[in-house]
């Protein structure tokens, strides 16, 4: 299933055809922004349960992924920064990091909102960390350092396309996982 146009956003996915209740919704899933795929849809037997919560959490924070410290940042000072805060890197390499144990948490808890796609599954392990903001022009910036070179390491979308996306592809997954015996609360 596609939920979305590839050339602005959508999300790609299925479950494998031979499952049958009762069981968890095992199946492949990517992204599509700019005509870019992130993510691998070949990678078989996914647990899609990851990815569902995270496009929730994502839907429900859409208005409220930008910090005005954002503002004047270039696209790698931005992904530096997220970076650094939620991974204690910046791309491959680790910083200094002498933040406290209760500063890594505060960090985490105000920058995590941000994170996208990482850990989200076994379909998105290749293509290294995502990020995602929405400025207060309500254009969402998707940033990952394995894009194609002619588009450096962003992609940017309007956010009606992000959202009717994703309100989509969570409407099928419900109805796939109650199919399958497993609804979501």
């Amino acid at each position: 299933m596609l939920f979305g146009d590839r050339r602005t956003f959508a999300i790609e996915a299925m479950v494998e055809p031979h499952l049958q209740a009762p069981s968890a919704a095992w199946g492949r899933l990517c992204i599509w922004c700019e005509d870019v795929c992130i993510g691998d849809f070949a990678e078989e037997h996914c647990g899609l349960y990851d990815s569902y919560d995270g496009f929730r959490s994502v839907l429900a924070n859409l208005h409220s992924l930008w910090r005005a410290e954002f503002a004047d940042l270039s696209d790698r000072d931005l992904w530096n920064l997220l970076d650094e805060k939620l991974y204690g890197h910046h791309g491959d390499v680790a910083i200094e990091d002498n933040r406290t144990m209760a500063q890594i948490t505060q960090d985490a808890q105000t920058y995590g909102r941000f994170n996208f796609l990482t850990n989200w599954g076994e379909q998105f392990d290749r293509d290294g960390k995502s990020f995602i903001v929405c400025t207060p022009e309500q254009q969402v910036r998707i940033l990952n350092l394995s894009l194609p070179p002619s588009k450096g390491i962003v992609l940017r979308v309007s956010m009606f396309p992000v959202s009717a996306s994703i309100r989509a592809f969570l409407k099928w997954f419900e109805g796939e996982a109650g199919r399958l015996g497993h609804p979501v609360a």
